[in-house]
């Protein structure tokens, strides 16, 4: 009989942590935000860009599917790959710890697919990468913006002509404003 109990028990836990994510908001708001950003580079030369990301609500405000592109131009990586064009494209996930605060700081990190252009005659190829980081949303005197900021880390290599790697994992620093609708 304490068996079946116990299996009760857990049953009832379960759905009432369900019903909190499910109920714990009504989960519209929809972020569409631009930002401008530096990459600095570990075998590369470090470089200014900008970008532009949607993030939308998985649930709860607290989580939020987020998807982005970046813009990197301009880094060279020694003497065979110049004038190396970086265009990240992001898909990962957000944890809002404090949405409805007057800061709200949050976790995110996520895939890449790095495509990768060169203006040299010996190309590098894109290739698919990870990133996690942390950032800091503040309200801007209403609730439709806002103003953020994050740092992140990306783990990235690339394959040289010559088999080498070039590392150009670094960190990432974006600064820009979210209209939150």
């Amino acid at each position: 009989m304490e068996g079946m109990e116990m299996r009760y028990v857990k049953i009832v836990f379960l759905v009432f942590i369900l019903s909190m994510l499910f109920c714990g908001s009504n989960a519209s708001a929809i972020d569409l935000y631009g930002y401008g950003s530096y990459w600095s580079k570990q075998d590369a030369d470090g470089s200014w860009g900008a970008g532009v990301g949607l993030a939308i609500p998985l649930f709860t405000e607290h989580l939020r599917l987020d998807g982005r592109a970046h813009f990197f131009s301009d880094s060279d990586t020694g003497i065979v790959y110049e004038d190396v064009t970086t265009i990240p494209f992001d898909l990962g996930l957000q944890v809002h710890l404090l949405p409805y605060g007057e800061v709200d700081p949050y976790l995110l990190g996520g895939v890449s697919y790095l495509y990768v252009d060169s203006s040299s005659e010996v190309d590098l190829d894109s290739k698919f990468s990870g990133y996690i980081g942390a950032g800091l949303d503040v309200p801007l005197g209403t609730s439709l913006l806002k103003l953020f900021g994050e740092a992140l880390y990306r783990f990235a290599e690339l394959d040289g002509v010559l088999e080498e790697n070039i590392d150009v994992g670094g960190f990432t620093g974006n600064i820009g404003i979210k209209f939150h609708f």
